[in-house]
């Protein structure tokens, strides 16, 4: 047995004790002329080290205000861990609910033992894996009295050295030893795991929630926003990856054995909770900044009201299969060639939750009033991440504006222009799109190649789901799932060749986003990013699909921290018509597509040292879109004054948390991938409408592209991220090109240096 109490004259350290061996065999001796003394316990196994430590408190006491506990630590070889010496202790108590308050833990004593200083309390080491440690005196907090009738909860972290892992555990119990009813088990810990890493990764303290919860609190932090749950509501507004309103994010929508006040968030409303979500001075009908207390809440808030104002649209729109009212369905998808050029014929129906055809007035979708929008996305060129810029969308009727539009002909006044029908028969439409790409210099002959659509659909209907008018009062919108068909010249295929190949997953996105199993889609919601209204939106293109932002009189962003909007129907009722975030994406976001004026206007001009590399790092390409935005790369994130700044919640260099499998070697894109268009000389007063005035002038290298879009820019020392300028240079030496011709492009050799492998190693995957 070793002991290590509270002393500042002598100093221990278990480390400066021999332990060349990691596994040893201890006895004892108590000899005083050096002879074997009484015989001890039978020895063991035991180990000074562990990859993985194993902490388990097996009992916990206080007597007289003052706290012992036991604990045991094993390694990932299930052998027993001794010579700990440096550990942490936390204790909390928790105060009952009353009155309409909130139970809420309150900060009691913490103590330390290091190897330097040894304990302020005492340590004993059984030297068979097993520990008890009295804490030095009674516990005490900041404002608060112990009270022996309330939860209490004791937290044992034993920190990093050179022979374990830093490693946490708790332990929460009565003292008279009865059943646990309340302890504030709110939010299972796996639903923060969707996103982050680890508890302990999002910002210190612990890899349990029991940390969080036991040291931000109300005794504990000066500022109250500091508090849980005000800072777990308060940090993630803006930033989240689905709407706010979206309780069940987090939270859960029933009690559990293991989570027994999981229901705390509806039955317990609270002004500081609700305040961190809500702006409670706002309220029309009720100003609560003069709510003394929370004892009358419930008075209005009633938990089933609480639950249906956030919940109940969406958890009905799902119940009622309301995105199955109408489904598109494609008959048909095949080249015909007119005139030596090749068209996309694609045929579609509309369908009943019976799979029986829709029929429309007049044979024409357009003219059927109970669709609010009808667009089939089509492009050609799956093995190269398609051919043509945006895409061949088919507008049977739009949502999207363009004001360009005058009511003549067969498109609305200021709507997006329809395309026309070019035959029906039986309740079945077909359309007519292109000239369809289907042989360039970049990729040559792709006529044996294959295409792609998908659908985006927004429907009304009356609460017996029968369809009515849009433009009628008493109707719901929802929007069909999105769908995903591709052919080849002659015809539907199924030929998964023919399919872009897996890189990355609905499933993948929408562990953050959100992922509905049933669809396989995400429920990721477009507009909880695109939704302010902005009068250069409006100049330029009047839909959210762009990215401008206002200017005030000094050239400077108007509210450049403007939280997104993630409000509650981005998923409550209304789920996003575009919640297939992979192949629909790329029809319009692939290498073809420059970035638009909002771009290139408002955020970097061609007198800009850096203009080429911005327009790279911002170019809507999915993936330079994706891991440009998630890595704060974009000329749109400055991480200072940014008006997209992303808090990307896990390791950014883990490629395996977007990637399936080993999609994220470089080896497709130096054999097949497409080089990004640029539009390096451009109008800047230009008022195209939809933002698309754009003419192809130069290319970025597609390996360097995809690479740079996550390593571009570092931050400097006022915290902004700017471009590093050796790694153009280090790209540019292995035959990358940024914003040069079409004839200057090269064949980049960074796969000779970066295979699968050696990204493997150096982003420790």
């Amino acid at each position: 047995m070793m002991i290590i109490k509270t002393t500042h004259a002598r100093r221990f350290s278990y480390f400066a004790l021999s332990a060349a061996v990691a596994l040893t065999t201890l006895g004892c001796s108590d000899g005083k002329d050096g002879t074997d003394g009484k015989p001890g316990n039978p020895g063991g196994i035991v180990s000074t080290q562990a990859e993985v430590l194993t902490l388990n408190i097996t009992n916990s006491e206080i007597v007289n205000q003052q706290l012992s506990l036991d604990f045991t630590a094993y390694n990932e070889k299930q052998l027993p861990v001794v010579k700990i010496a440096a550990i942490k202790l936390d204790t909390a108590q928790l105060l009952p609910e009353f009155e309409g308050e909130r139970s809420q833990w309150q900060t009691l004593s913490s103590e330390y033992c290091t190897p330097e200083k040894g304990c302020e309390g005492i340590l004993v080491d059984n030297m068979d894996g097993s520990y008890r440690y009295t804490m030095s005196g009674p516990l005490v907090g900041q404002d608060v009295e112990f009270n022996s009738e309330w939860t209490q909860r004791v937290t044992l972290r034993v920190e990093e050295s050179a022979q374990v892992p830093q490693s946490y555990t708790h332990n929460d119990f009565n003292l008279d030893g009865s059943e646990i009813t309340n302890n504030r088990a709110i939010v299972d810990a796996s639903n923060c795991l969707k996103c982050h890493d680890s508890i302990e990764s999002i910002k210190h303290g612990g890899d349990e929630l029991e940390n969080c919860a036991s040291c931000h609190t109300s005794n504990n932090m000066s500022d109250p926003s500091k508090v849980w749950p005000v800072l777990a509501h308060s940090v993630h507004i803006g930033v989240t990856s689905e709407p706010i309103g979206n309780c069940v994010s987090c939270h859960e929508g029933e009690e559990s054995e293991s989570l027994q006040q999981a229901l705390n968030w509806n039955q317990v409303p609270t002004r500081e909770t609700c305040s961190s979500c809500h702006d409670m001075t706002s309220n029309e009908v009720y100003d609560h900044s003069g709510q003394e207390s929370n004892g009358q809440c419930l008075t209005c808030h009633a938990p089933e009201q609480t639950y249906d104002d956030h919940l109940s649209k969406y958890e009905k729109a799902i119940d009622e299969q309301q995105r199955g009212i109408v489904t598109v369905d494609v008959r048909d998808a095949k080249l015909v060639e007119q005139d030596g050029e090749h068209f996309a014929e694609i045929s579609f129906a509309l369908l009943n939750k019976q799979g029986e055809a829709i029929a429309v007035a007049n044979n024409n979708p357009a003219d059927a009033e109970w669709i609010k929008n009808l667009q089939m996305y089509v492009n050609w060129g799956t093995s190269v991440d398609f051919t043509t810029s945006r895409g061949y969308t088919i507008y049977v009727k739009s949502n999207k504006k363009d004001i360009t539009q005058d009511g003549s002909g067969i498109t609305p006044a200021g709507e997006r222009a329809r395309t026309p029908l070019h035959s029906s028969s039986d309740n079945v439409f077909t359309y007519l799109m292109g000239p369809v790409v289907t042989q360039d210099s970049i990729s040559g002959d792709l006529i044996d190649d294959a295409g792609f659509i998908s659908n985006r659909l927004i429907y009304c209907f009356a609460p017996d789901q029968s369809l009515m008018s849009c433009d009628e009062s008493g109707h719901a919108k929802n929007a069909s799932m999105n769908e995903r068909w591709f052919f080849n010249r002659d015809g539907l295929t199924e030929d998964p060749s023919e399919a872009r190949p897996v890189i990355v997953s609905n499933e993948k996105c929408g562990s953050c986003h959100g992922f509905d199993e049933f669809s396989q889609n995400t429920e990721l919601a477009c507009r909880s990013c695109h939704s302010r209204k902005t009068e250069m939106n409006k100049k330029h293109a009047d839909t959210t699909c762009f990215s401008g932002h206002d200017h005030d009189e000094l050239g400077n962003h108007i509210e450049p921290f403007a939280e997104r909007a993630m409000l509650p129907t981005g998923k409550s009722g209304f789920i996003s018509s575009t919640a297939d975030i992979i192949d629909p994406c790329l029809a319009c976001h692939n290498p073809n597509t420059p970035p638009t004026q909002a771009i290139r206007e408002m955020h970097t001009k061609p007198s800009d040292w850096d203009y080429v590399e911005q327009l790279t790092v911002t170019h809507p390409d999915h993936k330079v879109w994706m891991h440009s935005l998630h890595t704060n790369q974009r000329a749109t994130q400055d991480t200072v004054n940014g008006v997209r700044n992303v808090d990307y919640p896990a390791d950014k260099a883990n490629c395996y948390r977007c990637h399936e499998g080993d999609t994220f070697g470089v080896e497709r894109l130096t054999s097949q991938g497409r080089p990004l268009a640029l539009d390096l000389d451009y109008d800047p007063d230009s008022t195209a409408h939809p933002a698309t005035d754009i003419t192809i002038d130069a290319y970025t290298s597609p390996v360097s592209a995809t690479c740079y879009a996550c390593h571009a820019k570092q931050e400097n020392a006022e915290g902004e991220m700017v471009i590093n300028k050796a790694v153009r240079a280090h790209m540019e030496q292995n035959g990358g090109r940024f914003g040069v011709t079409e004839n200057e492009l090269q064949v980049e050799s960074c796969a000779v240096c970066h295979s699968i492998e050696n990204l493997k190693q150096v982003h420790k995957l």
